[in-house]
């Protein structure tokens, strides 16, 4: 699980250094950093505590409620992690629309390896994940039709709180739409190759 934390972190700085908008798992905390001026890492903090508070709200069963705080720490990891690759990549900036679009792409197929060893880990998980599963588990709505929903919400408050504090779209854009589009590819390829040649039956493959 940690290494799925810190495996997702990388690959959304480099989303965020390709200056063609962050993935939208943090597209809102990215345009928020750029408003307030705090660092990546804090916003996205803020914004996922944010949503724990939600998601505990929802929950019905308080027996997940262990589940729900358990998120919180991940949470703290993430930001961490986030804020620290930032400071280690330093000033580097790419220039260019074929380096940004590597940076997106590379960025986006990383996220999606995380994304499955977090699944696999099946220990916690991070706080978009844990309040669209309570969306889904309260409203009786399938989990992919719940999170495709979230994820377009999430980044239309991304475009619009852009467009209202910069009367331009920063922080968010074409990188963040494919990104969007292109993470559930990711995630099902990178599934088969940890299942297949990573771990089969819970146990590593040597």
């Amino acid at each position: 699980m940690i290494v799925s934390v810190l495996v997702m972190s990388f690959g959304v700085v480099l989303t965020v250094k390709a200056q063609m908008g962050a993935s939208p798992i943090v597209s809102l905390p990215n345009v928020l950093s750029g408003v307030v001026g705090m660092s990546l890492g804090t916003t996205v903090f803020i914004v996922y505590f944010i949503l724990i508070l939600i998601e505990w709200a929802l929950i019905r069963d308080r027996s997940r409620i262990l589940l729900t705080l358990s998120q919180l720490p991940f949470t703290m990891l993430f930001s961490v992690f986030v804020d620290l690759i930032v400071w280690m990549l330093g000033g580097w900036v790419v220039s260019g629309p074929l380096e940004q679009w590597v940076l997106v792409i590379v960025g986006t197929a990383i996220i999606g390896f995380g994304c499955v060893l977090e699944i696999d880990a099946n220990i916690s998980m991070l706080a978009d994940d844990g309040l669209v599963l309570a969306i889904s588990q309260v409203t009786k709505v399938r989990l992919d039709k719940v999170m495709i929903i979230f994820d377009i919400c999430f980044v239309a408050s991304a475009f619009i709180v852009s467009y209202v504090a910069f009367h331009d779209f920063v922080g968010v854009g074409w990188g963040t739409i494919f990104a969007g589009i292109t993470l559930g590819l990711f995630v099902r390829l990178f599934t088969k190759v940890v299942k297949g040649y990573i771990r089969k039956d819970g146990s590593i493959v040597m």
